[in-house]
């Protein structure tokens, strides 16, 4: 199964994330919430970004005369 999208690992993503915003943020009281739903979110678009990103891709254009050299090797 993919680590990321195995639950054990992404909530320990997550939490490690959220700890970190917390910290960067001088470990305020009461926006643990918060820091969790950002954490979460970026997680989760960490996650599918690359996933996004190899289905639109677009496969390069054939190089001008390869049609034409392929042809005649037959």
């Amino acid at each position: 199964m993919n680590e990321a999208f195995n639950t054990t690992g992404f909530e320990q993503r997550v939490r490690d994330r959220a700890y970190a915003l917390w910290e960067s943020e001088g470990r305020p009281i009461g926006r643990d919430a918060e820091h969790w739903r950002m954490s979460e979110e970026a997680t989760r678009a960490e996650i599918t970004r690359p996933a996004a990103k190899a289905m639109s891709a677009k496969p390069e254009p054939a190089k001008k005369g390869a049609r034409k050299r392929a042809a005649s090797r037959h």
